[in-house]
């Protein structure tokens, strides 16, 4: 493959537009490359690629892992420290009476809000009543003023008439 296709190749690559098989030969050619045209740095970074892929795991890898882990690191009970449980004991306290206030303000919270319930009904009720009240009472006025207007009336024809 020559220098110039390499380098399309290359440039291809860089922008995630190879496929599969493009980059697998790309590979091949960067690291058996010999030319003084390639970049020597996609050059390393191409052997170090091929040497990453070679590396592999132990199949005990997890049990040797672990092991070593478990042998360096002794486990330590998280309430072993008294400190610990005194600090718990007093947060769990704190969390039970801050929720029994918080209980007892919601319930005077909804007392208070029942009442006002209450007392609109009640005001309301009131209200009604007195508006019927003037009902009735400015049906009682305009019945005398039309009286009125009535004998005002007779007093002005008597009046004329003499």
């Amino acid at each position: 493959m020559e220098w110039k296709q390499i380098k399309q190749l290359a440039e291809k690559y860089w922008k995630a537009d190879t496929t599969v098989e493009e980059e697998i030969e790309l590979k091949k050619q960067m690291i058996s490359s010999d030319d003084l045209s390639t970049d020597p740095q996609e050059v390393e970074y191409f052997k170090a690629l091929e040497q990453f892929s070679s590396i592999k795991l132990s199949d005990d890898f997890d049990d040797q892992f672990f092991a070593k882990i478990n042998d360096e690191l002794p486990v330590k009970k998280l309430f072993e420290k008294k400190w610990l449980q005194l600090a718990a004991s007093v947060l769990l306290v704190i969390g039970v009476v801050g929720g029994m206030g918080f209980h007892s303000y919601k319930e005077k919270q909804l007392a208070r809000q029942q009442e006002a319930r209450e007392a609109f009904e009640i005001a309301k009720s009131a209200l009604f009543m007195v508006s019927e009240k003037m009902n009735r009472g400015s049906q009682y006025t305009l019945d005398g003023l039309s009286k009125f207007e009535e004998t005002h009336q007779k007093i002005k024809i008597q009046n004329y008439n003499n």
